[in-house]
């Protein structure tokens, strides 16, 4: 059974919501202060958000989605601004500082201006959006690469990306994780990430050492990727933290989790991702969108609860997911 649109959305944000609680606890610190297994929203969000309420990976998500409604990348990157305005009050630095360019390319511009050192997970958070927006095959591979360095241009979080989409859309046509895996590995293999970008306009004439730093560290960059999600599908787990690659690694170990006897498959993956705390919500949010698009649904007693929490124009955080988001996918996917 695969997962549609709508229900992989849901699952994402409630895995989130569901982290919101936990992100950047000890796992030990999560032991003590909650009854496990974490299978409700709780308090304790370091950023305030309440229970039920999905952090900045969700809200990222559902504002491509806003921005695919209206049209193509640029809308997105409007959205995106959009989105920031109003202060959310969980924003990575580099999505933040990418932003706050005057133009799409600003994720490349943000990447050099780290010196080429930042790689953080701020892309692959949200790059689900593509595939829920309704894009399959190469259409869905080029956008997950421009999608992603629109705020991390490295090449590792680019080809991240690209590879976690594909292997939803390999789960999704069924196939089991490691197979979907080796196949989204080909994908990433033969996207040519650096000529997307730079169709796109995202490397131009301001961006040619930006540019040659991508091409130079591609193939490296790809190996990396290889190697993680290979160890995600062998069961390794290196860390929960902010670098894409541990995330990626961390989101495809639990989308692989064998349920228990009578325990729900759905929190059988997620929990464990928000049990062990760090970057909790993210890696939590990366596998509600695996396991969304392979046909897990998400429990219904958290779907009532479940909303964003922030507010951009238009929006109100008191609004249920479940009223809201069902409008947003149809509209996203006339692109």
């Amino acid at each position: 059974m695969s997962g549609d649109a709508l229900s992989t959305l849901l699952s994402l944000c409630a895995a989130d919501a569901l982290g919101a609680a936990t992100e950047f606890k000890s796992p030990e610190a999560v032991k003590a202060r909650y009854s496990l297994p974490l299978d409700r929203y709780e308090p304790g969000s370091v950023f305030g958000f309440a229970p039920g309420e999905a952090t900045d990976d969700s809200q990222m998500t559902v504002a491509t989605l806003l921005g695919y409604a209206r049209g193509d990348l640029q809308e997105v990157w409007v959205a995106l601004r959009e989105w920031l305005a109003p202060g959310p009050p969980d924003v990575g630095n580099l999505t933040r500082a990418a932003l706050r360019y005057p133009g799409p390319s600003g994720g490349v511009l943000a990447w050099e201006a780290s010196g080429f050192q930042s790689a953080g997970n701020g892309g692959l958070m949200r790059v689900a959006a593509a595939w829920i927006a309704g894009l399959r095959g190469e259409a869905l591979a080029r956008e997950s690469a421009l999608l992603t360095a629109l705020t991390h241009a490295d090449p590792r979080c680019v080809h991240a990306s690209v590879a976690l989409t594909a292997l939803m859309e390999g789960l999704s046509l069924g196939m089991p994780l490691k197979d979907a895996g080796e196949a989204a590995l080909k994908v990433m293999e033969q996207t040519d990430a650096e000529d997307l970008l730079l169709s796109a306009g995202l490397f131009g004439a301001l961006t040619l050492r930006a540019q040659a730093t991508f091409r130079e560290r591609d193939r490296e960059a790809r190996a990396q990727v290889r190697a993680r999600v290979r160890a995600g599908l062998n069961g390794h787990l290196t860390s929960q933290s902010g670098f894409v690659l541990d995330t990626l690694e961390a989101a495809i170990h639990h989308a692989g989790a064998q349920p228990a006897e009578g325990m729900n498959p759905w929190l059988a993956s997620v929990g464990p991702a928000t049990e062990l705390g760090d970057d909790s919500d993210t890696v939590a949010c990366v596998v509600g969108a695996l396991i969304g698009a392979r046909g897990l649904t998400v429990p219904q007693h958290l779907l009532p609860p479940l909303r964003l929490g922030h507010s951009w124009p238009g929006w109100d955080r008191s609004w249920t997911c479940l009223k809201h988001l069902p409008p947003v996918v149809a509209a996203a996917q006339r692109i």
